[in-house]
């Protein structure tokens, strides 16, 4: 079989090296979000793939190298790699690794005494990775990927000279399309019966409050939080949390949820605010395909250091557990959502992360696609002081599902007031929500 790819990428990327400024070596890396497109060629021999593939990459962020006063700065433009990979398949499962080389823009920035210097250089190196792919369509596939590129030292052109070490980390997930279909739709896997087969709005709605259901959706949740920092001003969240079920086999799924934020964050100096893109958590729940009444999934949770300006995200990379328990008896979906995450990586420079999330949901279904919705999002910061510690939201809405064209979508609205918070947080929240669903024909 041959075929060729063309797929969209974004995630994450950090550098844990140093600028090694004179008795003054303090630059613990930095982070950033990437995004962009890759072009590839691959040829299947039996369980045994072989390919070749290109890639390029925006990179958005630019990073004091030192606290204040501000010796140093480097900002990444961008990032190209080539290499190629081989891998094993298994029904739509594909596991690879990837070896090649790869090329990074960087601006960097030196003010110290007795050194003014600012400077562009390309470095090349060489690049190792692995990755997962998965076919939930013919034409479509879903991967995550994570890749470590060895680049060359950049040396300024300055007295005394000051060497960068930029070595770099990327983890990457993406949306594939390929041109030429590996599987036919009639191969598609057995999705096990679910009320998303039906046309009832009530079904659908279920599957859709599910948050591990058997069900491909795209959610948009804008989360407006008002009275924030010492200017009361509206902080606004807007997550993109793509949801992808991956069938296993016949007695076990894996349902990737991933959730990429648009932050517009009010700065806790000025009367103004950061806009750009927050850290990117990445979620992985195994779930039996045949439940009980009680369904559940757990897995992995994983967040990179991702966001765009140091404001925006936490600078770490997280991993930690997480879990999803629910029923649905009735009109009724009621369940939670845990996970606790643990600062493993990323820039040392930042504070080490200890947090705790729980959703708890509640949703009663009416009729004609209707439904009452209340999940507050629940935080614990188990390293703040005490008193500090938890954010806990009451409140509760409504939504609908319905069709736009034959488009299945759910929309809903909802408010939560924070009856515990730390000083200077948000202290009421508009949710607004709105997700497109693509159930199985």
């Amino acid at each position: 079989m041959v075929r060729t790819i063309y797929w969209r990428d974004f995630g994450g990327a950090w550098t844990s090296g140093s600028l090694n400024i004179p008795n003054n070596n303090l630059y613990g890396g930095l982070s950033e979000f990437i995004g962009g497109i890759q072009a590839g060629y691959n040829f299947q021999a039996g369980h045994i793939l072989f390919g070749v593939e290109g890639e390029f990459d925006g990179a958005t962020f630019a990073h004091p190298a030192l606290p204040t006063p501000t010796l140093g700065s480097v900002r990444q433009n961008w990032i190209g790699t080539v290499a190629g990979r081989v891998g094993l398949v298994a029904d739509r499962w594909l596991v690879y690794a990837k070896f090649g080389g790869g090329w990074v823009n960087s601006n960097a920035i030196l003010n110290f005494p007795g050194v003014s210097w600012s400077g562009s250089n390309t470095s090349s190196g060489w690049l190792a990775g692995a990755g997962l792919e998965y076919g939930f369509k013919s034409n479509w596939t879903v991967r995550l990927e994570y890749d470590y590129l060895g680049l060359a030292n950049w040396t300024s052109s300055t007295v005394p000279s000051i060497s960068l070490n930029r070595d770099l980390q990327m983890v990457k997930a993406g949306i594939n399309y390929k041109f030429v279909s590996g599987l036919p739709d009639s191969a598609a896997p057995t999705r096990t019966a679910s009320p998303a087969h039906t046309a009832d709005h009530e079904d659908l709605a279920k599957q859709s409050q599910n948050p591990i259901a058997d069900l491909v959706s795209l959610p948009f949740q804008s989360n407006t939080n008002f009275n924030a920092g010492p200017f009361n001003r509206a902080q606004e969240v807007l997550n993109i949390q793509p949801v992808v079920p991956l069938r296993i086999n016949a007695d076990w799924n894996m349902i990737s949820r991933t959730i990429i934020p648009v932050i517009s964050q009010p700065s806790p100096i000025f009367d103004s605010n950061t806009n750009g893109i927050g850290d990117i958590t990445q979620s992985l729940f195994f779930s039996p395909a045949h439940p009980g009444a009680l369904i559940w999934g757990a897995g992995p949770v994983f967040t990179i250091p991702s966001a765009t300006d140091p404001i925006l995200g936490t600078g770490r990379v997280l991993l930690g557990p997480t879990a999803v328990f629910l029923t649905t008896p009735g009109h009724w979906v009621i369940g939670v959502l845990l996970n606790n995450q643990w600062s493993v990586g990323g820039n040392p420079l930042r504070p080490p992360v200890n947090t705790f999330l729980a959703q708890p949901f509640v949703n009663y279904n009416l009729a004609g696609g209707w439904y009452l919705t209340s999940s507050p999002i629940i935080t614990a910061d188990w390293l703040a002081p005490s008193g500090q510690r938890w954010t806990v939201p009451i409140g509760g809405g409504f939504g609908r599902i319905f069709k736009i064209g034959d488009q299945p979508v759910s929309a809903s609205i909802a408010g939560y007031y924070n009856v515990a918070r730390p000083t200077g947080t948000p202290d009421w929240q508009l949710r607004t929500f709105f997700s497109l669903l693509f159930p199985e024909k």
